[in-house]
C-alpha cells in the first residue's frame, strides 16, 4: 500500500497540491516546499526500513546501479562550487532518494508485480482526471492566456497530463500483452491515455509513445532468437534509420504536421538562453538544480526574455550541463551507454524477460528529455522507472554471465573420462 501511494505522489496526481491549485501562477523558485519535504521525509524512512529489511542485497544493488550513483556523487559534489551550496544538497539529497526508490522498486520483486500496479496508478490517475475536468473544469483545464481549451486533470500542467499519459501508454500495452494484472484495468488505463493526450493538446507523448514502441518491437524481435527475429530486427532498424533521415530533412514538416511551430513553442529561444549561461560556467556548472530560482538574476533575466517561469531548459541534456557542467554531462552520457549496452547484453538472453519493457522505458525517457526535464529529476516517475529498469538489467547481465560461466565449465563426469582417456 505504501509503495501504491509513493508511485502515485511520484506520478503527480495532485501534488504538490499547493502548485496544482495555484496554476497558473507559477510557483516560487529555489525555495523549500512542505509538501515535498514530507513527501521525502516518509520515503526516506521508507527507504530505510525496506532496505535495513534487504539489507544482503544492498551491495549487489550498488553494483548494479553504480552509474546513477556515480551520478547521485557528482551532485554532491556540485555544492562545493555552487553559490548556494543549502540549495543543491537538499535537492541532491531528493534527488539521490527518488533514485534509491527505483533500487527498491527491483529489490522488492519483479518487474512483473511493479507492471501490474504501475496500471492501477495510471488507471486511477486517468479516471480521476476525465472526472475532474469534465466535473470542475476550472481545476482540470488550463486556465492561462494559452491552450485555455486543453486539459491537464489532476496534474499541475497539460504536458505533465500528456508525459503521463505516454507513460501510462507503454504500462498498459505490456501488462495487456503479458497478461500482468486485472486486463479491464490495463484496457481503460489504455484506452482513458488516448483520449486524454488528444485532451491535453500536447504533442511531445505522441513521439514519446512511438520511441517506447519501436524500441519494444526492436528488442522484441532480437529476443526471438532466429533467423526470422534477426530479419524482422534488421527490417526495423533500417526503417528507424530511414525514419529518422526523413525527419532530419523534412524536420519542419513534422512539425507542421503535429501542430508545432519552428521554435518548439518557444523552446529555441531558452535553449539560446541557457547555452549563453552554460558558457559562463562550463565545467563545472552553476550546482544540481541552483540555477533556477528567485534568488539568480540570470534565471530571472531569462524569465524575462521568454515571458514566463519556465522551472528549468526544457531539455535533460542542457540542464544537467547547466547544473552540473561537462563533469555531470559525463556522468549522464555514461548512465545512458550502459543503459544501451545492457539492453544489447541481454537481448537475447532467455532469463531476461522484461527487456522490451526496458527499452521502451529508456526510449522514452530519451525522447522525452529533449524537450523536457525528466532525466535525474527528482519526485518524478519516469526517473524512478529508467532506474528501475536499469538496475534490473544489471542484475540480468550478472545472472546471464553466470550463466554462460556454468555452460562453460566442464562437468566433473567429462573430467574423470578425460582424466581416464589420457590414462
Amino acid at each position: 500500500m505504501i509503495v501504491f501511494i509513493l508511485l502515485v505522489l511520484f506520478a503527480g496526481v495532485i501534488w504538490p497540491p499547493d502548485s496544482y491549485f495555484a496554476a497558473p501562477l507559477p510557483p516560487r523558485q529555489g525555495v523549500s516546499n512542505i509538501y515535498d519535504f514530507c513527501e521525502f521525509l516518509v520515503l526516506l524512512g521508507f527507504l530505510a526500513v525496506g532496505f535495513y529489511v534487504r539489507r544482503r542485497q544492498l551491495p549487489a544493488l550498488a553494483v548494479w546501479g553504480w552509474p546513477v550513483l556515480l551520478l547521485a556523487s557528482v551532485a554532491f559534489a556540485s555544492a562545493f562550487w555552487a553559490d548556494d551550496p543549502a540549495i543543491v544538497l537538499r535537492r541532491a539529497g531528493t534527488a539521490t532518494l527518488s533514485s534509491l526508490f527505483g533500487f527498491y522498486l527491483v529489490a522488492r520483486g519483479d518487474l512483473a508485480a511493479l507492471t501490474a500496479l504501475l496500471v492501477k496508478v495510471y488507471a486511477l490517475a486517468a479516471a480521476a482526471s476525465i472526472v475532474l475536468a469534465l466535473a470542475v473544469p476550472r481545476w482540470g483545464t488550463m486556465m492561462g492566456e494559452a491552450y485555455t481549451h486543453a486539459w491537464r486533470g489532476v496534474y499541475a500542467d497539460k504536458n505533465d497530463l500528456g508525459m503521463a499519459c505516454a507513460e501510462a501508454l507503454i504500462v498498459a500495452v505490456y501488462a495487456l500483452r503479458r497478461g500482468y494484472g486485472a486486463r479491464w484495468v490495463a484496457a481503460f488505463a489504455l484506452v482513458a491515455s488516448v483520449a486524454l493526450v488528444a485532451a491535453s493538446q500536447s504533442k511531445t507523448p505522441i513521439v514519446v509513445t512511438g520511441a517506447a514502441l519501436y524500441a519494444a518491437l526492436l528488442a522484441a524481435a532480437l529476443r526471438r532468437r532466429s533467423a526470422a527475429g534477426i530479419a524482422a530486427a534488421f527490417v526495423l532498424f533500417v526503417a528507424g534509420l530511414a525514419v529518422a533521415g526523413a525527419l532530419a530533412v523534412g524536420w519542419q514538416d513534422a512539425l507542421a504536421a503535429l501542430g508545432r511551430d519552428a521554435t518548439l513553442t518557444n523552446r529555441t529561444r531558452i535553449w539560446r538562453l541557457v547555452l549563453e549561461e552554460i558558457a559562463r560556467h562550463p565545467w563545472l556548472g552553476y550546482g544540481y538544480e541552483a540555477f533556477w530560482r528567485d534568488a539568480n538574476g540570470s534565471a530571472r533575466l531569462i524569465w524575462d526574455l521568454v515571458g514566463f517561469h519556465t522551472p528549468h531548459a526544457h531539455n535533460g541534456w542542457l540542464e544537467i550541463w547547466l547544473g552540473l557542467g561537462v563533469v555531470g554531462l559525463a556522468a549522464a552520457t555514461m548512465v545512458w551507454l550502459v543503459a544501451g549496452y545492457r539492453v544489447l547484453r541481454v537481448a537475447t538472453a532467455p532469463e531476461a524477460g522484461h527487456v522490451a519493457f526496458c527499452a521502451a522505458i529508456f526510449a522514452g525517457t530519451f525522447i522525452e528529455n529533449l524537450t523536457e526535464f525528466e532525466f535525474f529529476r527528482p519526485g518524478r516517475l519516469m526517473w524512478a522507472l529508467f532506474v528501475a529498469a536499469l538496475v534490473y538489467l544489471g542484475r540480468e547481465v550478472t545472472l546471464h554471465r553466470a550463466a554462460a560461466a556454468r555452460r562453460i565449465a566442464p562437468r566433473p563426469g567429462a573430467l574423470r573420462s578425460a582424466s581416464a582417456i589420457a590414462r
